[in-house]
């Protein structure tokens, strides 16, 4: 929905559908900010972890306020004054959106009955049986589900463990810090977006990913905890400038705006199930690719845990050669 909104309200600019990653990695700041605040350095502060909960249910209501008070309806947006088109660039916008040639035109497709409105929505089922926009929409899906398999939660989830021996005297303020350099991170992708594009923004984004992974798993493995760290807030500082914020500009992006609600809701399913099976199933592939130093105790430490984290590598190397032959160049330097 927010990718939509941000589509018509900027059609052409990159940099305001970046904002709302920038707000959510601004929430999860403050998120972490606040549970340090009411549990404590140690987060061990009993009940008082229901005062971060109030928090955000505060937060939600006022955002279902603001909504109903300020955003304007598709059909009632007012039109941005812009200049007459060419014939050039409405021929190209024709053929971009236009099925190929050879390819059987359905008379009473919902995308030809509608035009290019908003009215008449088209839904999941005619979206993936259009040839015109089956391939865009599985693009997309697949780039949100690679974006939970890079690994991006799991690293996090390492960050505290790895970092706290560094930072002895301040274990409650490693999510903080993590947290900080996501946000700070997202800013420079809201002016790189529309200048370096969006290929290769994520281009960028998934090959560095993949380094720093890679280089994790080595630190891990062989109890390097200043590398671990370097690679961990690279990793993050990778990801927030890329595929963090890019996967969500192309939902509105790919195909025509009838089409966007369905891609929306196909892509973001995509990417909370694949976030789901992350969190259920990282400890046990961690596990089953490692040791325990004791093995009359599973709970200790671990030897080989940071195997799993050349998974996110191939994942990484995956999701970069599906960005370079799937996505087309001119989904660069403001285009879009």
């Amino acid at each position: 929905m927010i990718a939509r909104s941000s589509s018509e309200l900027a059609p052409r600019s990159g940099q305001i559908g970046t904002l709302h990653q920038l707000g959510i990695v601004l929430g999860l700041f403050s998120a972490q900010v606040f549970g340090w605040i009411f549990t404590g350095e140690k987060g061990d502060t009993p009940g008082n972890w229901r005062y971060v909960v109030a928090i955000s249910g505060v937060a939600a209501a006022a955002q279902i306020v603001l909504a109903n008070r300020v955003f304007t309806p598709p059909n009632e947006l007012p039109k941005h004054p812009a200049e007459p088109a060419d014939a050039d660039d409405i021929e190209e916008g024709a053929s971009h959106l236009a099925p190929p040639a050879d390819d059987p035109v359905d008379e009473d497709s919902p995308l030809l009955a509608t035009g290019t409105g908003v009215e008449g929505q088209v839904p999941v089922r005619d979206l993936l049986s259009n040839t015109a926009l089956r391939g865009p929409a599985i693009l997309c899906a697949a780039v949100m589900c690679l974006q939970q398999f890079s690994g991006v939660n799991a690293v996090m989830f390492y960050s505290t463990p790895v970092l706290r021996p560094l930072l002895p005297g301040s274990a409650g303020l490693i999510g903080i810090g993590i947290t900080l350099v996501n946000a700070i991170m997202t800013l420079p992708a809201i002016f790189l977006v529309d200048r370096v594009g969006r290929r290769n923004l994520l281009l960028a984004s998934a090959a560095w990913m993949g380094t720093m992974s890679a280089l994790l798993a080595y630190a891990l493995d062989a109890h390097h905890q200043l590398i671990s760290a370097f690679a961990i807030v690279s990793f993050i500082a990778a990801f927030s400038i890329g595929l963090g914020p890019v996967p969500f500009l192309l939902v509105s992006e790919l195909v025509p705006p009838p089409a966007v609600p369905a891609l929306s809701s196909l892509s973001l399913s995509c990417n909370w199930i694949a976030n789901f099976f992350v969190a259920l199933l990282f400890l046990p592939l961690r596990d089953a690719l490692s040791s325990p130093v004791d093995p009359r105790d599973p709970l200790s430490a671990r030897r080989g845990e940071g195997r799993v984290f050349y998974l996110f590598t191939l994942v990484c190397a995956g999701l970069s050669m599906l960005v370079w032959r799937g996505l087309p160049q001119r989904s660069g330097s403001g285009s879009a």
